[in-house]
This record gives structure tokens, C-alpha cells and sequence, in this order.
């Protein structure tokens, strides 16, 4: 990761010898989900994870090729993850016995975003649109969950447990310790829009699909997405007229 980080950092600067360049950073929140799926049976069954939001921060460069297009890279923290739920209810006799189990999953990651843009002027600012590949990394996470037996059943108990796994991006599938294991790397794309003003504040909106299966697990995948909302500012390069 230390050379993607460095080899993406020459680029630029290479890019942006002979261009207007700019640099700043952003802040928003990141509405992430991710799909799962079993291929153990046939037919394969899916489960789409429920939304959650995250925090995202980074820094942002813009590195202007003339004509309205621009190079637009990003390296950013940014949490994904999902949340899950399931309710089972079986008639017992005259009772019933109703199962409930949530998740929570939150993953920490590093983000490249080498993205290029097209930009057209719009009022006293400029609208602009793009896509590029989503590079992530893997730091840390933890996967929290409650499990809860509500029981109308005559000496059968209403019980309720809940705990947390850590999320360790190792790839290990063979582990013998009760945390939840991933690949590292998380590869897919991103389209994004935003507005920026003439004094360099903008407002960004994107959305990341992942294609690469995260899930170290035979006959399982695991993808991640997520819908981002961002606003930052960009200082230097060429200002709106």
C-alpha cells in the first residue's frame, strides 16, 4: 500500500508539472452496503446488506489538461460496511418461539481515487462529472451483532446475547479464531458530479460499486458499494470566472 500511495504521488506531481494544479481536501459521509452471496447450494442465495454511514476525509488534487477536462485524484479514510437483519417465528403448540439476529459491520479503509473529470462552466462556478477506478485497503474493523429468542412457550426461556468479532483483512480462510477474515484489497469504480465555486469550495456526490469478492471463503462473495456525499476546497490552479 506504501507504494501505491508513493507511486500515485509521483504521478501526479509528473502530471502536474506542466498544468494548472490545485490540492486541498474534503469531508463527508459515506453510505455504504455490499451484497453476499453463497454458491455452497444450487440455486446460489444473495443477501444485500442494509445501508450504513460512515466518515470519509481525505485530500484531493485537481490537475487541469485544458478543454474542460481534469485529472481529479483522491486518497481518503473511509468506512464501509452494512447492517443485516432476520426474524424467524415457529409455532410451538399453543405458543410460538420468535427468533431475531441483527449485524452491524464497520470496515476501515484507505482509498485511492485517481479520477478524471470534465468540467463546464455553470453561473459563477463550474458543474463537473467523472469516473475512475476505487483502489482500497483494508485497516481494521469490527463486525458487532445481537441474537435475541423471544419464547410464548411454556418452559422454554426468552433469552438475548450480543458481542462483537474483530475484522482482520488478512485473507486467512482457514483461521481458527472466532474473528471475521477478508482480503485486503477491495478494487472497483466510481462515477461522480459535483459543483465547485469560483473561490475553490465545492460540493461532491458519488457512487463506488466494488468488483473485486473480498470474502477469502470458498463458494462465497462479498462486495462492497456505497453512495458518498463530500464538501471540501481546492487552493491555487485556475479560478472560475
Amino acid at each position: 500500500m506504501k507504494k501505491l500511495i508513493l507511486s500515485a504521488a509521483v504521478i501526479i506531481a509528473a502530471i502536474g508539472a506542466n498544468a494548472q494544479t490545485s490540492f486541498g481536501g474534503h469531508v463527508g459521509a459515506n453510505f455504504a452496503s455490499g451484497k453476499t452471496t453463497d454458491n455452497s447450494s444450487t440455486p446460489s442465495t444473495s443477501q444485500t446488506l442494509k445501508t450504513k454511514a460512515g466518515f470519509t476525509v481525505g485530500a484531493v488534487a485537481e490537475i487541469e489538461f485544458g478543454g474542460g477536462l481534469s485529472f481529479r485524484p483522491e486518497l481518503n479514510f473511509i468506512q464501509k460496511g452494512g447492517k443485516s437483519s432476520e426474524t424467524e417465528t415457529t409455532n410451538v403448540g399453543a405458543g410460538t418461539i420468535t427468533t431475531a439476529y441483527t449485524e452491524n459491520l464497520s470496515m476501515s479503509y484507505l482509498q485511492l481515487a485517481p479520477n478524471f473529470v470534465y468540467n463546464f462552466d455553470a453561473g459563477s462556478g463550474k458543474f463537473f462529472v467523472g469516473a475512475g477506478p476505487d483502489i482500497s485497503f483494508g485497516i481494521g474493523g469490527k463486525d458487532k451483532f445481537t441474537s435475541s429468542t423471544t419464547s410464548t412457550v411454556a418452559g422454554f426461556p426468552s433469552t438475548s446475547t450480543s458481542g462483537d468479532v474483530k475484522v482482520k483483512f488478512d485473507g486467512k480462510k482457514d483461521a481458527t479464531d472466532n474473528d471475521f477474515h477478508l482480503k485486503a484489497l477491495d478494487f472497483g469504480v466510481n462515477v461522480l458530479a459535483g459543483y465547485k465555486l469560483s473561490n475553490g469550495a465545492f460540493i461532491s456526490a458519488g457512487y463506488t460499486i466494488g468488483l473485486s469478492n473480498i470474502s477469502p471463503y470458498d463458494k462465497t462473495t462479498f462486495k462492497n458499494s456505497g453512495f458518498n456525499i463530500k464538501l471540501g476546497y481546492l487552493i491555487g490552479g485556475s479560478k472560475s470566472e
